[in-house]
C-alpha cells in the first residue's frame, strides 16, 4: 500500500519519497533500489519520538541517508513509521508535511474500511449463527450479537417481506433501512429465498400485550410501504411475522414459523398470533390424529343419519360457527342460508355425536379438531389425485 501511494504521489512531484517502518527499514521509495535498506535517522526518530529529523546537505549523514526532511507517521495515536522527502530542507519541508498528512489520512481511511469489513464479516457470521446453525452456542451467539452492537436483552419478532419478482432485494433492503419505523437495533438481511428478513424489536408492555405486538407489526409494514413509495418502488407483496423471542438462540425457530405462515396464507399482512392454532395443529404427528379420530370417522360412516354430502355440510357449518363464536346469525350470513338452517344442522350434529358444543367448550374444541382433521385429509387426498371423500359414508340420508 505504501509503495502504491509513493508511485502515485511521485508522479506529480520531482522529489524522492521514502516510507520507513518503525525499525527504520525503507519499505517504499521512488528509488526502488533503496527498498529494504536501513535508514538510521528514521529509526532514531521512532526511538526518541521526535517529530522531525532534518538532514542537511553537507552534514555528516549516516551511510544510506540523503539530505531531506523526515517526519514521524502516526495512526490513532501510535507511531507506525516515518516518511522522508529527499532534497534541501527549505525546499521540501512543506512537501514533506503534505505527504505526511496524505499518508496519515490514507491510513485512517484504510483502517475505517477494514473496520467496516470486520463489521460486515461479524454481521454475516451473526446471521449464519441465527439462521443456519441447528444448535448454536447461546453464549457465543449472544456475545457476537453484542459485538455487532445489538442489545441481546431486547425482544424481537421476525418479519419477512416478500418482494416483487422484478425488484432488487438490495433496493428493498435500503428502503427498509430508510423506513421511519426501522431502528439500529433491528437486525435486517436478505434471506436465502431473496425475501427481506427483519428481526424487529418489540417494546415491552404490561397491558394489551398481544394487541400492541400486532399494532407494532402493522405500523412497521406501513413504514416500509411509505419508504418504498418515497423511493418510487412497488411495495412488498406480503408481510408475515413469527413469534416474539428475547433469546437469540430461538430466533431461527421463530423465523421458520414466519416462513411457514408466508407459504400458508394469501393475507398481505399476516400476524403470527392469528395462525397459532393452525401452526400447533400442523405440528401434531399424523399418527396422533389417526389414533384419536380414525375410529370416530368410521362410526360416522356407518351412521344412518348422514351421508357424505350431509357430513360435508355439517363440517363446513360447524367450523364457520366456531369462527363466529357460535353465533348462528353471523354463520348463516356467511353461508348464505337461513339462521334456522344453521340451528337445524347444529342439532343434527348433536344427534350424530351425542355432544353439545354450544354449551360445553371441550365438546366444541374436540369437534373443531375433528373437522379440521377431516379437511386436512381432504386436501391431502385431493392433492394426490384421489377422491375428495374423507371416509365412505352411506348415501341414504339428507339434512
Amino acid at each position: 500500500m505504501a509503495q502504491k501511494f509513493v508511485d502515485r504521489f511521485c508522479a506529480t512531484i520531482r522529489y524522492n519519497v521514502n516510507v520507513m517502518d518503525p525499525d527504520g527499514v525503507i519499505i517504499a521509495a521512488r528509488d526502488t533500489h533503496r527498498i529494504g535498506t536501513y535508514h538510521e535517522v528514521a529509526h532514531a526518530l521512532v526511538l526518541s519520538h521526535r517529530d522531525e529529523g532534518v538532514v542537511r546537505d553537507g552534514s555528516s549523514a549516516p551511510p544510506g541517508v540523503l539530505p531531506g526532511v523526515n517526519l514521524l507517521l502516526r495512526h490513532r495515536g501510535e507511531v507506525v513509521g516515518v516518511v522522508g522527502v529527499t532534497g534541501d530542507a527549505p525546499d521540501v519541508d512543506n512537501v514533506a508535511h503534505t505527504v505526511r498528512t496524505a499518508i496519515e489520512a490514507m491510513l485512517e481511511y484504510e483502517w475505517e474500511r477494514a473496520q467496516l469489513d470486520h463489521r460486515k464479516d461479524r454481521n454475516r457470521l451473526l446471521i449464519d449463527l441465527l439462521v443456519h446453525r441447528e444448535d448454536p452456542d447461546p453464549r457465543q451467539l449472544s456475545a457476537l450479537a453484542a459485538r455487532c452492537g445489538y442489545d441481546t436483552e431486547l425482544a424481537r419478532m421476525p418479519v419477512v417481506l416478500e418482494t416483487p419478482p422484478a425488484g432488487s432485494p438490495h433496493d428493498y433492503l435500503r428502503a427498509v433501512r430508510l423506513s421511519s419505523m426501522h431502528t439500529k437495533q433491528d437486525i435486517v438481511f436478505i434471506g436465502d429465498s431473496g425475501h427481506i428478513t427483519v428481526f424487529k424489536t418489540v417494546p415491552r408492555t404490561d397491558s394489551g400485550v398481544i394487541s400492541e405486538m400486532r399494532r407494532g407489526f402493522l405500523a412497521y409494514c406501513d413504514g416500509v410501504d411509505a419508504a418504498c413509495a418515497a423511493a418510487r418502488r412497488e411495495s412488498p407483496l406480503r408481510y408475515t411475522s413469527g413469534p416474539v423471542h428475547t433469546e437469540p438462540v430461538h430466533y431461527r425457530a421463530s423465523l421458520r414459523t414466519a416462513l411457514w405462515i408466508l407459504h400458508r396464507t394469501t393475507a398481505r399482512s399476516a400476524f403470527f398470533f392469528d395462525y397459532t392454532s393452525d401452526l400447533l395443529l400442523h405440528s401434531i404427528a399424523p399418527e396422533v390424529w389417526h389414533t384419536v379420530f380414525d375410529h370416530i370417522a368410521a362410526r360416522f360412516a356407518d351412521s344412518s343419519l348422514v351421508d357424505q354430502s350431509a357430513l360435508d355440510q355439517l363440517g363446513e357449518t360447524f367450523l364457520i360457527l366456531c369462527e363466529e363464536n357460535m353465533s348462528a346469525g353471523r354463520a348463516a350470513k356467511r353461508l348464505g342460508i337461513h339462521r334456522n338452517t344453521v340451528l337445524f344442522r347444529l342439532g343434527r350434529l348433536n344427534e350424530l355425536t351425542g355432544l353439545d358444543p354450544s354449551s360445553r367448550w371441550r365438546d366444541r374444541r374436540t369437534l373443531q379438531l375433528f373437522f379440521e382433521f377431516a379437511l386436512q385429509r381432504v386436501s391431502q387426498t385431493t392433492a394426490q389425485g384421489g377422491s375428495t371423500f374423507v371416509v365412505p359414508i352411506a348415501q341414504n340420508s339428507i339434512i
